[in-house]
């Protein structure tokens, strides 16, 4: 029971500190790509990012680094954009790393020498 708990526990705090570094990695990979004939990702609303959702105008648009994608959620949705689902995942977390060290604790168990 202790393995299963220390497992889990360790599961979401590993994704409480790098789920905002997800957020931002997550948000880059959205953006519309430079290619020529590609359009870029749409929503309900409009085009994520402010991009054009035309596919000539698509290679006008400079792709923003990390640190700007971070800057530019930060300044319009605050500090709680990073941590959006967190809960969702941290559940998911602790059950599959519980799981994960209870398994690993017991072939380690069985596989040792007598």
């Amino acid at each position: 029971m202790k393995v299963l708990l220390c497992g889990g526990l360790a599961g979401v705090v590993t994704w409480t500190s790098v789920f905002p570094l997800d957020v931002i990695k997550t948000r880059v990979q959205m953006q519309p790509n430079s290619g020529a004939g590609l359009s870029s990702p749409t929503t309900e609303q409009g085009p994520l990012l402010g991009g054009s959702s035309q596919p000539g105008n698509v290679g006008h648009r400079k792709t923003l680094g990390a640190i700007s994608i971070a800057r530019q959620a930060y300044q319009s949705e605050g500090i709680r954009v990073f941590f959006h689902g967190i809960g969702v995942c941290s559940l998911r977390a602790f059950i599959v790393n519980a799981i994960q060290w209870a398994v690993y604790e017991w072939i380690m168990q069985e596989t040792r020498p007598a």
